[in-house]
């Protein structure tokens, strides 16, 4: 029943392609000179760019595009999911940002009643303190963190290095009940997440080891 359960949840949370945020939530900026376009589509007409680190408040999302607002310019539209990056830095713009981003959001809903049998979100390790590691260090333990709040399972329990362009994370048991269709789901967006965190314009590999780093799942490529 229990692995039932945790399968049932895990394909709830990835049939809705697995948000990685909701309306109202936060992002970073993760490139300079990032094209805000007026739909979500590569060929759309870019209204104005913003740089690394800007704040955007999600208004909405259309597959791998999300509609944002930014508070400093007091202007809505589409960023591609891989140059936006949720995590530490991300969780309130300052100042009259601020006050701009709670105007628009909507009214907190109330906190759910108490669920001790479900663990606390886990906080990752990470192997060193590289800015590109430490960025994608935050989007697997985001990614966990929702985990645990829709199944209530830790999913990952490390990032770090792994050679050059390369970095693994490390799975708990949990990982072999989702579902193969999920497992890809969360390669294509470590691996998204990976290659924006590094900018690289050089092939960037991700794997998903076990607690022995045998591989189990692995994404490369530009």
């Amino acid at each position: 029943m229990r692995l039932a359960s945790l399968t049932a949840s895990l394909m709830v949370m990835l049939g809705s392609s697995f948000a990685l945020a909701a309306n109202g939530d936060h992002w970073l900026v993760t490139g300079n000179g990032v094209n805000v376009r007026a739909r979500p589509d590569a060929g759309a007409p870019v209204l104005f760019q913003v740089s690394r680190n800007a704040v955007a408040l999600e208004m909405g999302r259309n597959g791998e595009w999300v509609q944002v607002r930014l508070p400093d310019r007091h202007a809505e539209g589409w960023i591609h999911s891989s140059l936006l990056s949720a995590g530490a830095g991300a969780s309130e713009p300052a100042g009259a940002a601020a006050a701009d981003a709670k105007a628009t959001s909507p009214a907190p809903a109330a906190p759910p009643p108490s669920a001790p049998d479900k663990p606390a979100a886990p906080q990752l390790a990470a192997a060193d303190n590289g800015d590109a590691l430490a960025r994608f260090r935050d989007t697997v333990t985001y990614l966990n963190n929702r985990a645990v709040a829709a199944a209530g399972i830790d999913l990952f329990t490390g990032v770090k290095q792994a050679g050059d362009r390369a970095v693994q994370v490390t799975a708990t048991d949990a990982w072999k009940s989702v579902p193969e269709g999920g497992q890809d789901s969360f390669m294509r967006t470590l691996f998204n997440r990976w290659l924006a965190a590094t900018g690289s314009t050089e092939p960037v590999r991700v794997q998903v080891v076990d607690q022995a780093g045998h591989v189990l799942k692995e994404k490369s490529g530009p």
